[in-house]
């Protein structure tokens, strides 16, 4: 094992030693797949009036628009061997970088408060417990441990039995389903459904977004299509089967979307014999071990903001995410369809910040400007990357616009996805703005380059761009 998590300036890129087979990212996103969101999402899609076969259409539609924006951010991450913040500051520079690891923090702390609430509801369905935001709150603050202490034996077991176990429980409740719900009920739906199939198959994005795919990837093997295999079977578990799930689900227990945690109850009965202490123990590691992806996201931004201190530990930083994630557990069930608005601001803010940075990698060197490689120290980075700031917030705005984000306001009536049409937005303007830059003396200046790249960031972009080469 390495001896630092290459997650700030001073660590650098992910060696080339260091890069792990394809079989640990099977077995990562596999955990990442099978988890509630999913089910939760395809109950969600039964109260909207979809059909199981809408339901899971539409979670397709979904999880192709996110590999074709997951490939490239996944190369972006192996061809660099960086976290997601270090690009920012290398590529967006101090004042994006700071913007960007806040939006990081703040957009995985939702979700870790979406899947603690949710957990405690399972906890209430199960067990009656209630208290919910307590639970959630205690959760939020004890899911932390496998990151401070690096429990990988808790990590080993959700990858390796418990998400396999709920994989095979899911598909074995979709063929009971198929064999004794009726057919007039698995065709049944809305045709006025308060849910319009792209508005659907956005929640479905922002379901299974990350957004700082290059955290994990920069792991992998520097090649393009290399994680196609394991991206097409998370989507395939998590949008098709526990989608299908989430739907049958609603169907046998007749819940309601506010009934989740009975709905559960109901299902365990139905299809795991009853074992309430198997559905608790299951609905728990599983949920644990998603949300270490979100708390290393956390984690990784928190340690590009302070990771420079002198004297500053990693484990300081774990626990200053940890109170951040309860106090957003403790405010989740007072935001108004909190499980959308997570979602929404998922599929649109990061995305569009990962798009400009691919187009600054991969496409602006074309204009004859190459950015200076690696992670550079907060002095040595650029102050700001204006025109690739203008791109991101003017995305996120008129995603946020067109997703009914803004206080007061309404999703807009679209024939298209507001959060696809973001990362198109954000893409084509900062290659315009980029393109119009390089025409003008002190091009690097405007787009934020490296003061003094030093000789680690040196070595480290030559490394990677030599593997990108092969």
């Amino acid at each position: 094992m390495a001896g630092h998590d290459y997650s700030t300036s001073a660590a650098g890129a992910v060696p080339l030693g260091e890069r792990r087979p394809r079989s640990h990212f099977a077995s990562l996103w596999i955990t990442f797949a099978a988890g509630f969101t999913y089910l939760f999402l395809g109950f969600q899609y039964h109260d909207a009036g979809y059909s199981l076969a809408r339901a899971v259409g539409t979670g397709a539609l979904g999880g192709v628009a996110y590999v074709a924006y997951a490939l490239p951010a996944a190369y972006l991450g192996s061809s660099t061997g960086l976290t997601h913040g270090l690009l920012t500051r290398s590529i967006l520079g101090k004042a994006g970088s700071l913007l960007v690891s806040v939006l990081l923090i703040g957009v995985a702390a939702g979700w870790v408060a979406f899947a603690f609430n949710l957990l405690a509801t399972l906890y209430d369905g199960l067990f009656g417990w209630g208290e919910i935001v307590v639970v959630s709150v205690v959760l939020a603050i004890l899911g932390i441990v496998n990151n401070l202490f690096g429990f990988t034996g808790i990590a080993a077991f959700a990858r390796f039995v418990v998400a396999p176990l709920l994989v095979v429980w899911i598909l074995y409740l979709v063929i009971k389903g198929f064999v004794e719900i009726p057919g007039d009920v698995l065709g049944a739906g809305s045709a006025n459904s308060e849910l319009p199939l792209l508005s659907g198959v956005g929640v479905a994005i922002g379901s299974v977004m990350w957004g700082n795919e290059p955290d994990t990837w920069r792991y992998g093997k520097p090649k393009v299509l290399w994680p196609l295999p394991v991206l097409a079977v998370a989507v395939t578990i998590g949008l098709v089967l526990f989608v299908a799930g989430g739907w049958m689900m609603a169907a046998v227990s007749g819940a309601g979307a506010s009934d989740f945690g009975p709905a559960f109850r109901y299902t365990v009965g139905y299809s795991m014999f009853g074992l309430l202490w198997l559905g608790a123990l299951v609905a728990t590691v599983v949920q644990v071990a998603v949300n270490d992806g979100n708390y290393y996201e956390m984690v990784n931004a928190g340690q590009n903001l302070l990771g420079q201190l002198p004297g500053w530990r990693r484990w300081w930083t774990c626990l200053l995410t940890a109170a951040v994630a309860a106090v957003f557990a403790w405010r989740f069930p007072q935001v108004e369809n909190g499980f959308f608005t997570v979602t929404s601001w998922s599929s649109l803010a990061l995305p569009s910040v990962t798009v400009v940075m691919c187009v600054d990698r991969f496409l602006v060197p074309r204009f004859g400007l190459r950015r200076p490689g690696g992670a550079p120290h907060w002095r040595a980075a650029g102050f700001a990357n204006w025109p690739g700031i203008v791109a991101v917030l003017a995305a996120v705005g008129f995603g946020a616009w067109g997703l009914g984000l803004f206080p007061g306001r309404e999703p807009a009536p679209s024939a298209g996805l507001p959060s696809v049409e973001a990362w198109l937005l954000a893409g084509v303007l900062y290659a315009a703005l980029a393109a119009l830059a390089a025409r003008f003396p002190h091009a690097g200046g405007v787009l934020g380059f490296a003061v003094v790249p030093t000789n680690d960031d040196k070595t480290a972009s030559t490394e990677s761009t030599e593997e990108s080469a092969r």
